[in-house]
C-alpha cells in the first residue's frame, strides 16, 4: 500500500534561488496605499468627480459674461436657455455665475478651515501627549471643556458677536473645531512614543520638538489625512447652515447655504433656484463622504496585502 502511494507522487527538488526571490515589488507606505486606492473604483471615480467639481468652481464664473452681484430686472426668474444656463433669480442674476462663485467660496472656506484645524490640533494634541502627567491633564481639561458645549452654540455665539464676514465665520469655526483633532492626535502620541525609535531617538539626544514632528507626528498622518477628508465636508454643511439661517455669508456674496436659502423662498414658484445649488453641494459633500471612506480603506496597514 505505502509503495502504491508512493508512486502517485514526484520528487521536484528545491531551488534555493527561486525561493529567496521577492516577488512583490519594494513600495513604501504611501506607494502601497495609492495602489490599493486605484483599485477602489467608487473611491476613483468620486475622487475624479471632485477634482471635475473643483474645476468648476475655479473657471465656472469665468467663462460666463456675467458677474454675480449684477442682475437685470426685465430678465428676472427665467428658466435655463442658451443664454442663462441655470436660469436667474428674483432679481435677475446669472444663477450660473453665482452657484459656481458660491462653491468656490463654500470649496475655499471648507479647505482653508480643515487644514487651520489640522494645523493647530497637532501642535496641540502632539505636545499634549508627549509631555504628558499633570500639563496633560491640564490641556485636556480644556478640550474637554470644549467639547462640552455643542461646535454649532459655539460658532453662533462667535458670530454673533464678530458680525457676518468670510473671515468671521472661518475664525468662528476654526476657534473650536481644533478640538477633536487634538484629541486624535494626542491618543495617537500616547501610543507611539513608547516605542523603540523614539526612545532610541532621545538616546541620540534629540530635543522634544525634533522627535514630535520629526518621528511621531509623521506615523499619524494616515488617520490625520482621512480626518480632514471628513473635516471638509462638515465645514461646508456648517457654513452652508450658517448662511441658511441667516448669520453667515453676507449679501450679495453667494455661497451654497446663502444660494439655497433664497432658492427656498422660491420653491413653490420657480423650484431651479433651489435644485442647482441643493446638487452642487449634495455632490460636494457625498463625493468628499465617500472618498474618505476609501482613504480610509487604502491607508489602513491591517488591509496590506
Amino acid at each position: 500500500m505505502a509503495e502504491l502511494s508512493k508512486e502517485k507522487f514526484q520528487i521536484v527538488g528545491k531551488n534555493l534561488k527561486a525561493a529567496q526571490e521577492v516577488v512583490r515589488p519594494s513600495m513604501t507606505y504611501w506607494q502601497d496605499a495609492w495602489r490599493r486606492l486605484k483599485v477602489n473604483k467608487i473611491a476613483m471615480l468620486t475622487l475624479s468627480l471632485l477634482c471635475i467639481m473643483i474645476f468648476m468652481a475655479i473657471i465656472g464664473p469665468m467663462i460666463r459674461p456675467f458677474v454675480y452681484d449684477e442682475g437685470n430686472l426685465f430678465d428676472a426668474n427665467l428658466k435655463a436657455s442658451s443664454k442663462y444656463w441655470f436660469g436667474t433669480d428674483d432679481i435677475g442674476r446669472d444663477l450660473w455665475t453665482r452657484v459656481w462663485w458660491g462653491a468656490r467660496l463654500s470649496l475655499f472656506i471648507g479647505v482653508v478651515v480643515a487644514l487651520a484645524n489640522l494645523t493647530i490640533g497637532i501642535l496641540y494634541g502632539g505636545i499634549s501627549g508627549y509631555l504628558g502627567g499633570k500639563v496633560d491633564d491640564i490641556m485636556m481639561r480644556f478640550v474637554e471643556l470644549l467639547i462640552t458645549v455643542p461646535q454649532m452654540l459655539w460658532i453662533i455665539m462667535l458670530m454673533v458677536v464678530m458680525g457676518q464676514g468670510v473671515a468671521t465665520i472661518m475664525i468662528a469655526m476654526t476657534a473650536t473645531g481644533w478640538a477633536g483633532t487634538a484629541r486624535i492626535v494626542r491618543g495617537q502620541v500616547l501610543q507611539l512614543k513608547e516605542m523603540e525609535y523614539v526612545m532610541a531617538a532621545k538616546v541620540l539626544g534629540s530635543d522634544m520638538g525634533r522627535v514630535v514632528f520629526k518621528h511621531l507626528i509623521p506615523n499619524t498622518m494616515g488617520i490625520l489625512i482621512i480626518s480632514v477628508t471628513f473635516a471638509i465636508p462638515a465645514a461646508i454643511f456648517t457654513e452652508a447652515f450658517l448662511s441658511f439661517i441667516g448669520i453667515g455669508i453676507p449679501v450679495p456674496i453667494p455661497s451654497l447655504g446663502s444660494l439655497s436659502r433664497e432658492g427656498t423662498n422660491m420653491l413653490l414658484v420657480h423650484p431651479y433656484q433651489l435644485m442647482y445649488p441643493s446638487i452642487v453641494i449634495s455632490i460636494i459633500m457625498l463625493a468628499f463622504q465617500i472618498f474618505g471612506d476609501g482613504l480610509r480603506d487604502a491607508l489602513d496597514p491591517r488591509l496590506r496585502q
